[in-house]
């Protein structure tokens, strides 16, 4: 929103995980809040999304770049991993399986929000490979056992205190995703979505702006901060162009801002005053996961890759040493975009 509505405030600008679209945001909430509870058993019981992570990193580990032995996925959009496949057959029940109704559950959380009518995404789904148990990380294990879904307070500016009664005309359990969409949009969009991709002023200032966002982030799906960035090569730049004044990178394995099994800290504030102030533009920046998150003790390290390469092995060294990777140019991946009046 800073460097959009108000460009000349900062000459550089870092931004995390930006909630950028704000009003369709926090519709992934209520939805997945919804589903979870549309009947007892779409429920995805205590310790039942370890096993769900396990299978996702079994099929997909070492894709993208990264190394079988990895507990994330270097880029979870090359991962076609079906929740089907842990579907409950013969005798076998839950937990030790998924049930048809569980399946749903995460089938619905990698698709995104989607307008029940229309087929139109309203806003992209959950990567592959965020699946955890730890209710602090505020994904589906936590949002699943709440009494009215996360996040849902925007709502009741444009429905009233009804929006928290169940016997109401709109509320929190009977939202329609086709019709209520648009009223909420009519009231809150333009007041809380910073989704412009003009920043020509911006730019023109000579301002920088590094974005950053974790690939399993719990919170706010990975994929939008890359559609944002996208759209700005798209609005009459070209890559190189874009990178002149913007630069992304996504973080394997990072949760909502922090946390996550993949290496989690970072400085890239540093990086940011150095492109401001002596004109070297960023293109790693080096992240370590600590034992247990806890520092001194270094677990691993990473390069983190400007937005769209990748950080992939050399097939020699430690592969838990940032220097045994280097960032190369990775194959364009399929990533889920909304519809244009919900975008970018």
């Amino acid at each position: 929103m800073e460097a959009q509505r108000f460009p000349g405030d900062y000459n550089g600008i870092l931004a995390g995980a930006a909630a950028f679209n704000r009003t369709h945001l926090h519709m992934v909430g209520l939805a997945l809040w919804q589903d979870t509870h549309a009947t007892p058993g779409r429920f995805i019981q205590p310790g039942q999304m370890t096993p769900i992570n396990n299978a996702v990193l079994a099929q997909c580990g070492g894709q993208a770049g990264g190394v079988k032995t990895d507990r994330f996925l270097t880029d979870p959009r090359s991962c076609q991993f079906d929740p089907n496949v842990l579907q409950c057959t013969s005798s076998n029940l839950p937990p030790a399986c998924l049930s048809a109704e569980q399946v749903t559950t995460m089938t619905n959380s990698y698709a995104g929000v989607i307008d029940p009518r229309t087929g139109k995404v309203i806003n992209p789904g959950f990567a592959r490979g965020n699946e955890t148990d730890d209710i602090l990380a505020g994904g589906l294990a936590f949002q699943e056992r709440l009494p009215e879904p996360l996040y849902d307070g925007l709502f009741y500016w444009v429905f009233g205190p009804s929006f928290g009664y169940s016997v109401s005309a709109t509320n929190y359990k009977n939202f329609d995703f086709h019709y209520d969409v648009d009223k909420v949009d009519a009231l809150l969009a333009e007041p809380l979505n910073a989704d412009s991709i003009d920043l020509s002023d911006f730019e023109q200032r000579g301002n920088k702006l590094i974005m950053y966002h974790g690939w399993a982030d719990t919170v706010i799906p990975s994929q939008s901060s890359i559609n944002y960035f996208n759209a700005l090569v798209g609005s009459g730049n070209n890559l190189s162009n874009t990178q002149e004044y913007a630069r992304l990178f996504m973080v394997p394995g990072m949760f909502h801002c922090s946390g996550g099994p993949g290496p989690n800290v970072f400085d890239a504030l540093t990086p940011l005053v150095k492109w401001v102030e002596q004109g070297v533009a960023p293109e790693t920046i080096i992240a370590t996961k600590f034992v247990a998150d806890t520092p001194p003790a270094v677990e691993m390290t990473r390069p983190l890759c400007v937005f769209p390469k990748v950080a992939r092995y050399k097939g020699s060294g430690n592969t838990d040493v940032w220097t045994n990777f280097a960032c190369v140019a990775e194959q364009p991946n399929f990533n889920q975009t909304p519809a244009p009046k919900y975008g970018p």
